[in-house]
């Protein structure tokens, strides 16, 4: 490895198309079409971990979100699994997450914000642009603030994208440092203290589990508060 971004290299295993990084994508859809198929009325251990999980989240999708939030619950916590899943294979097959990629990140994003948009405007009509001058301002501020507020609505996608992938390759990247440093000492001195980096590492990989979950729920967060922006106008 020559360089520790060599770790995200996209590498084909049948063609162009056909990447680690599809692959990953395929084995989570599939391993959740399997798990979900098996639900049965008694409860595993499993599911009553996942419906602890969506009890969560339709609790802060009706906070958020009123009257609409039975409709929004399944969808965004499905998003949360799945880039939840991606995030975890991705991270326990000793490759890279799909979501460290901004190819994909990026047009998770952009593909999201568009779609706020178009339901805050089919619900709104012309009212949905309202948005973009805060009430109670004054009107003498009125472009200054429209521009500002259509910057901070533009930066939304960049937002979704950018924090996603940036956090899960700084973390992949301290991680292949460390593992390298630690792998150095162990092979080129021998002395008790040389297993402090090995502790370390373990604490780093425990500490970048818990990132993998934070930003899937990050993400899908930051998407419901866009959606809130949509659906209740100020």
């Amino acid at each position: 490895m020559t360089s520790y971004f060599d770790h995200f290299i996209v590498i084909k295993t049948i063609n162009y198309y056909f990447t680690d990084l599809l692959l990953i994508i395929l084995s989570v859809l599939i391993i959740y079409f399997y798990v979900y198929k098996n639900f049965s009325i008694i409860p595993t251990n499993f599911q009553i971990v996942l419906e602890k999980i969506f009890s969560h989240w339709e609790e802060v999708v009706k906070e958020n979100l009123g009257e609409n939030y039975k409709f929004f619950s399944y969808p965004l916590f499905t998003l949360f699994i799945f880039i939840l899943g991606i995030n975890l294979l991705g991270f326990f097959l000793f490759t890279f997450p799909p979501t460290t990629h901004l190819s994909l990140t990026f047009g998770l994003g952009v593909s999201f914000w568009l779609g706020t948009m178009v339901l805050g405007f089919l619900k709104f009509k012309y009212s949905y642009f309202s948005m973009f001058m805060p009430s109670g301002a004054p009107i003498s501020f009125a472009p200054l603030l429209v521009i500002i507020e259509l910057a901070s609505h533009i930066s939304r996608p960049v937002a979704l994208g950018m924090r996603l992938a940036a956090n899960l390759t700084a973390g992949h990247i301290l991680l292949a440092i460390l593992g390298d440093f630690g792998v150095k000492m162990l092979f080129f001195s021998y002395s008790i203290f040389n297993l402090f980096p090995i502790f370390i590492i373990i604490f780093m990989v425990i500490l970048e589990i818990g990132v993998l979950v934070i930003q899937a729920y990050v993400f899908t967060l930051l998407l419901m508060i866009y959606l809130k922006d949509s659906l209740i106008l100020h």
